[in-house]
């Protein structure tokens, strides 16, 4: 890498850097080019031979802030291949502190989702895209029921976002944790068909 490129990654590095701070402060919907520009302090012009516009910058953010997404899931698989409640538990307990750790971006994400389409358009596949992060799991589901299973997965993570989103990020009282997780734990186990060990 020349010394160009350097200065270029680095450029690169403080407008994902600013724009995070500058969502994390206003908002998605309120954040403006110019306020990212000022934050890294920069040119407009230099925003634009890195970004095409805000949702482009923000695309950067997920990938940087949320880059350890599929690690939590892969704790889940090696879970659901165990076969034990106690594993499953733990491990979804453990997607929990994930949000705790990333709330604030997945707070201005939410909001970036809700109102620019194209963006949720571009993002739509993550979800399947962690539900293959199962191989483990799905390798041990009988082949029939391997298609069914990998969507079933889709749906209980998006039911477990939606839960952790509610009880971490927006601070709803009305959901007690631990409950909440023997619940999820047992829809889990009543929902995804059991892995079978390799003969």
């Amino acid at each position: 890498m020349t010394v160009r490129d350097e200065l270029r990654e680095l450029t690169r590095r403080r407008l994902v850097s600013a724009a995070e701070a500058v969502f994390q402060r206003v908002g998605y919907t309120r954040a403006t080019v110019g306020n990212i520009t000022t934050a890294a302090r920069v040119s407009r012009a230099t925003f634009y031979l890195h970004f095409t516009d805000k949702a482009d910058v923000l695309l950067a953010v997920i990938r940087a802030g949320l880059a350890d997404t599929p690690g939590y899931w892969r704790e889940v698989d090696a879970a659901l291949v165990e076969g034990s409640r106690q594993a499953l538990r733990a491990s979804l307990s453990n997607t929990l502190h994930w949000y705790e750790q990333h709330g604030q971006v997945v707070g201005f994400v939410r909001e970036a989702l809700a109102t620019n389409v194209d963006l949720a358009e571009k993002t739509e596949g993550n979800f399947a895209g962690f539900a293959d992060e199962m191989a483990g799991y799905l390798a041990c589901v009988e082949p029939a029921e391997r298609d069914r299973a990998h969507l079933r997965l889709q749906l209980l993570m998006i039911q477990l976002d939606q839960l952790a989103f509610r009880l971490i990020v927006q601070r709803r009282q009305g959901i007690d944790r631990e409950v909440m997780l023997d619940e999820v734990t047992d829809i889990w186990r009543l929902v995804l068909p059991a892995a079978r060990r390799p003969r």
